[in-house]
């Protein structure tokens, strides 16, 4: 029996839940596993130390892909290499990272990765399961999960089940799955794989009748719109990046006469300060001068007064503009 395309955009989209937290994958996705795999990137996770990572970036090369391609080619022979120092190396790589991330807006970028998860994963899942005679989708996601997350056959050749009992198998093999991951401290982590396809099998949902749950994501159905036929968009052109460089320019002229704006502002109310700090000095004075003489204090009195009224306001004074410099430097200083 050949399973239909249904039962394979189930199976992909709970993987892809699965590795993105996305049921079609994202391809842009980039993370360092803390599984010692190193980079993993793509739509499926490809990773530096399975080779997968590899492929990808060879077959996206070999495509014409230009966006970080040379980047990219400089770091094969660290992606040959999956000795731990090599996968520690690329994975503080930020150039090769951020070239990962920016060749995955491409068409060859996103052809590469559909074209290496069909070979290094799909295919290998479905033809696990021919060979074996199953049929139901539930078992598909199964096994092209592990396929995935890898091992398989390390843990298959564990299960003492029946394979021509179907069900009994795949209950068997989750089982053992389950607990094969939780016996290594960096795969315990992962068990929501297995936890998801026990519940499954608990509820006998071997059809994978949606809607399901799926690592916190509510997976309610699948159809033709998958990334496989979603259109790559464009390679990015020279007008494009004029068009994006002309609304950057707009918005960073207007973000200029917003902050002229508010440092106007800030000057502004410093000036406003000092001057009304003037003023108020002034009449201070003056009145002060008046209430002297009406009330017929001595002269050195009244005016011993209005001197040191004047250096308060002249200190006033010196600290607003001294604030006012400290404020432009600080700006400039953000700015520059």
């Amino acid at each position: 029996m050949t399973f239909s395309k249904t039962d394979k955009l189930k199976a992909l989209a709970i993987v892809h839940l699965f590795e993105t937290s996305r049921p079609f994958g994202n391809y842009a996705a980039c993370v360092v596993l803390n599984d010692g795999a190193g980079i993993s990137y793509g739509i499926n996770q490809f990773t530096h130390r399975s080779g997968s990572l590899l492929n990808v970036v060879e077959r996206y090369l070999k495509n014409g892909g230009r966006v970080g391609a040379a980047v990219l080619n400089s770091r094969i022979a660290d992606l040959r290499d999956n000795s731990r120092a090599s996968i520690l190396r690329l994975s503080d790589d930020a150039g090769f990272k951020n070239a990962l991330k920016a060749a995955a807006v491409t068409r060859e970028m996103r052809s590469a990765q559909i074209a290496a998860a069909d070979q290094l994963y799909l295919r290998p899942a479905i033809e696990i399961c021919e060979r074996f005679g199953f049929t139901l989708p539930l078992s598909l996601a199964v096994v092209y999960d592990s396929i995935v997350h890898g091992s398989f056959h390390r843990v298959a050749r564990t299960v003492t089940a029946d394979e021509a009992d179907e069900k009994a198998w795949i209950t068997a093999y989750v089982r053992r799955r389950d607990q094969w991951l939780l016996s290594y401290t960096r795969l315990a982590p992962t068990r929501y794989r297995t936890r998801f396809f026990l519940s499954q099998i608990g509820i006998s949902n071997w059809e994978l009748t949606l809607p399901v749950s799926v690592h916190g994501v509510r997976l309610t159905a699948v159809d033709d719109d998958v990334r496989e036929s979603e259109p790559a968009p464009a390679e990015p052109d020279p007008t494009a990046a004029s068009t994006a460089g002309d609304v950057l320019r707009r918005a960073e002229a207007g973000f200029d006469r917003v902050e002229s704006t508010v440092n106007g502002i800030a000057t502004r109310a410093d000036a406003a300060k000092s001057l009304w700090t003037t003023v108020g000095g002034t009449l201070w004075q003056a009145v002060w001068a008046v209430f002297g003489v009406v009330a017929g204090l001595p002269r050195e009195v009244w005016i011993t007064v209005a001197v040191i009224a004047a250096l308060l306001m002249l200190i006033y004074l010196y600290r607003q503009i001294a604030l006012g410099k400290l404020r432009e430097a600080k700006t400039q200083e953000k700015y520059t």
